[in-house]
């Protein structure tokens, strides 16, 4: 199951107490010497590559950092708490629930927010100090999103092939079905575009025509797309869903305009796959698409036209690594 959005609760560690005491020196005069307690320990957020997904959040409701030690005689400090650092995928982004307000977008690998400060530590009474009290551990709601972090999304038509793509262009090795609405979550792979360039593509559900009516898988998944950087538009030219593909590719546009009409500006590309079926090539050939916009015929199941559409992920890598 992916989960991309979830709530939480974090607690600070509280400050420990400070120490009121007295050492009785042999003129019988009392020396205050009660030692200050510990801070506790604050909440930390970092981005990590090798962070578990926010499924991991999911039976643990509620996160706390350590407490203070106390502090005690003889000018004793007590232990700082320890910190709680939380590792979350880059591309997290951490909101406080009750105001509604973003704390911080952790995009970048090992960034990092202190999300609350742990409790200063009490004063004890040592060298005449009044004793003051420590400091609670703070708690926060908080609403934890997160936006995958890929190069390149596909996006397609039902039943379009975008998983037997996908394993064709990366090392993952998704089950392949021949039924719409296999892929049910967003599904992630690298592509090495040369020996020094790397793309991270990635896989989204299934959409058609009634999609964001909540029909099939929705179209809430595609929010995904706020970060990337090119969309490939997917489509089976024998496909039950759409009577030609240019009538496809306007599903998909209207589909994702339905959820954020921005997207629409993103750079784009056509994928017609399937090349291989003969009824294929015959509809195609009847096929136009608007002048300028990147497309390729292929079949990735048989690797045709498969050199064309690496060509041009070489360059694309190239072009995002130093445009």
């Amino acid at each position: 199951m992916f989960i991309d959005k979830i709530h939480i609760r974090v607690q600070a560690g509280s400050g420990g107490k400070g120490c009121e005491s007295y050492f009785r020196r042999t003129d019988r005069k009392l020396v205050p010497n009660g030692g200050d307690g510990g801070n506790g320990g604050s909440v930390i957020f970092r981005a990590d590559t090798n962070a578990p997904s926010l499924k991991s959040f999911k039976y643990r409701q509620t996160l706390a950092a350590e407490s203070g030690g106390h502090g005690s005689s003889n000018k004793k400090r007590g232990k700082n708490g320890k910190d709680l650092l939380i590792l979350v995928p880059f591309g997290t982004r951490l909101y406080d629930a009750k105001r509604n307000f973003l704390i911080r977008d952790l995009a970048e690998e090992k960034e990092e927010v202190v999300v609350l400060q742990g409790g200063r530590g009490g004063t004890g009474n040592q060298g005449g100090r009044e004793v003051r009290a420590a400091g609670k551990g703070e708690v926060l709601e908080l609403e934890i999103s997160f936006r995958i972090m890929a190069d390149i999304f596909f996006v397609g038509i039902p039943n379009s092939g975008k998983s037997t793509l996908l394993n064709a262009l990366t090392r993952t090795h998704l089950i392949e079905t021949d039924y719409p609405f296999a892929t049910r979550a967003p599904e992630i792979g690298v592509h090495a575009a040369s020996d020094y360039e790397q793309l991270t593509l990635c896989e989204l559900p299934s959409i058609y025509e009634a999609s964001h009516k909540g029909k099939g898988m929705g179209i809430d998944f595609l929010k995904h797309l706020e970060k990337a950087k090119l969309i490939f538009c997917v489509l089976d030219p024998v496909s039950k869903f759409s009577n030609s593909l240019a009538e496809a590719l306007a599903i998909l546009r209207k589909e994702i305009e339905a959820l954020e009409p921005q997207y629409l500006q993103f750079p784009y590309a056509v994928i017609v796959n399937k090349m291989d079926l003969p009824e294929a090539k015959k509809k195609v050939e009847k096929e136009s698409f608007q002048p300028g916009v990147p497309c390729f015929f292929i079949s990735a199941l048989t690797g045709e036209g498969m050199k064309a559409l690496k060509d041009f992920l070489k360059m694309k890598s190239q072009e995002f690594l130093h445009g």
